[in-house]
């Protein structure tokens, strides 16, 4: 069996951490060539430092069409999370090329990530964090923050993380009101959520908290507008994916007062945030697109990822495979991707 060259798209390793991003099977495997690129922006894969590539990881580079056509030995593109905004999968599925990611692991992550964020943003930690460096306790209980028990919670959207973060407030006795237009009914019976439109959410929530993928129909879907409805005292948390606003408008209705506060761990035209208006609130609980990075979660993502890999290269279907109109005959839906099916 020939050589098999698998290169991933940034080098996120840690020895130190003893963190070989869970491709570990890969390396070992003397078959198959792992070669890490050294760009580490988000930019467009250029197909001339992969030539000869059968397999990509792709962690944050783009994956474009101009990228699939010129790299003839292509079989696999793997994306290292749940993420898949930044694959051209309608390309992959044209030229060929199978596409998989590893949404399992980052569900547990994020939504604890946002269950921390809902909490902060109640208890207001991070005014408070700020106030007691520059005041002490001097005018702490004018600042004082709220429950989050039996408030309501507005989740836009409500796949795989975003019902975790329901099954973790359950605790707290909040009430959960839902805008998924996908979402069937009985599957919001099923979670104890009430569906809602959009205008009615963000009116009625005390917390908006987003979890539906970037694309074409939620790009854009808040700005100034959204903003104004939502209650002064509400708090926006968005752990999935910038562009769904823009972060010039959230940062102008904080600064209003149109709302409370956010917490925000993803950005538009990350990981380039110089000049990002958000920086500039110091009310504002901000982390730099981590919520779904941690130790564990990523070593199970290369796992998912290698097995991806290994997979390909026997000929074999890949598990989490998200465009099965790439093979002649039907794929068993146990293959197919979790957000796919």
């Amino acid at each position: 069996m020939s050589q098999f060259t698998v290169y991933v798209s940034n080098d996120l390793r840690v020895p130190s951490r003893g963190y070989d991003m869970g491709l570990g099977t890969l390396y070992e495997n003397d078959d198959i060539e792992v070669t890490f690129l050294e760009a580490q922006g988000n930019d467009a894969i250029d197909p001339a430092n992969v030539a000869d590539a059968d397999a990509l990881i792709a962690i944050q580079q783009q994956v474009t069409e101009e990228t699939i056509r010129e790299l003839p030995e292509l079989k696999l593109v793997s994306a290292f999370g749940a993420g898949l905004d930044h694959i051209d999968i309608d390309a992959c599925t044209d030229h060929g090329v199978a596409v998989v990611n590893a949404p399992q692991p980052v569900r547990n992550a994020v939504a604890q990530s946002t269950l921390g964020m809902l909490i902060a943003c109640a208890s207001r930690s991070v005014p408070f964090n700020n106030h007691i460096r520059e005041r002490g306790f001097d005018g702490r209980i004018e600042r004082m923050g709220n429950t989050l028990y039996e408030k309501t919670l507005g989740t836009i959207g409500l796949g795989m993380i975003g019902s975790k973060v329901v099954e973790l407030v359950e605790p707290f006795d909040v009430e959960i009101i839902t805008y998924d237009p996908y979402l069937p009914e009985e599957r919001a019976a099923e979670l104890g959520v009430r569906l809602v439109s959009l205008d009615e959410l963000l009116v009625e929530a005390d917390f908006v908290s987003l979890h539906c993928p970037l694309t074409p129909e939620t790009r854009g879907m808040l700005g100034t507008e959204q903003f104004e409805q939502m209650k002064e005292s509400a708090y926006l948390v968005n752990t999935t994916r910038g562009g769904i606003y823009d972060d010039a408008e959230l940062a102008a209705a904080l600064e209003a007062g149109e709302l409370a506060g956010a917490a925000i761990d993803v950005f538009e035209g990350e990981p380039h945030v110089d000049g990002n208006p958000l920086l500039e609130l110091d009310d504002c609980f901000l982390t730099p697109h981590i919520s779904g990075v941690l130790i564990e979660t990523m070593t199970e993502q290369g796992v998912i990822v290698s097995e991806a890999v290994l997979s390909r290269f026997t000929d074999e279907i890949p598990r989490n495979l998200v465009n099965p109109e790439v093979y002649d005959e039907p794929v068993d839906s146990s293959l197919l991707s979790p957000s796919h099916r």
